[in-house]
């Protein structure tokens, strides 16, 4: 379900770039996005205390809105 759930998020996007976030102790749901190919790309400490929040970044060549760009930011 959440792979799905991904997916359609990927298909919906119109921008060129995608993140998506978990808290660090929620272990089953940080397997999600990596399963799904995504990078981890960041922590950030402060939002709830002594959990922070990690980062993935979903690969540019699987949007819409990127796959003319080669992945490059273009300008609307």
């Amino acid at each position: 379900m959440g792979t799905c759930l991904l997916t359609a998020v990927e298909t919906a996007c119109t921008t060129t770039e995608l993140f998506t976030s978990t808290n660090v102790s929620h272990h089953p749901i940080q397997h999600l996005p990596r399963r799904a190919g995504r990078c981890p790309v960041g922590l950030l400490h402060g939002p709830r205390e002594k959990d922070p929040e990690l980062f993935h970044r979903c690969p540019g060549t699987r949007l819409p809105a990127a796959a003319g760009t080669g992945g490059r930011r273009t300008t609307r």
